[in-house]
């Protein structure tokens, strides 16, 4: 249990002193780039379902 406490302790002072962190404003950016990025890839997949899904269900239609 001793070694567990000795482990946080050294990450949380690591994490204080070691770590280099972004600004504020480019985090903000990154997430801004991220979201953007994450809405056009959900909506191309989405087309790509809707154009699988139509085909299929064409397909499916001559039989």
């Amino acid at each position: 249990m001793n070694n567990f406490i000795d482990y946080i302790k050294g990450s949380l002072e690591e994490l204080s002193t070691n770590m280099t962190w972004v600004s504020r404003e480019e985090a903000q950016k990154s997430t801004v780039v991220v979201a953007a990025f994450t809405i056009i890839f959900a909506l191309a997949v989405a087309a790509i379902d809707k154009v699988f899904q139509t085909g299929l269900d064409n397909f499916f239609k001559m039989f």
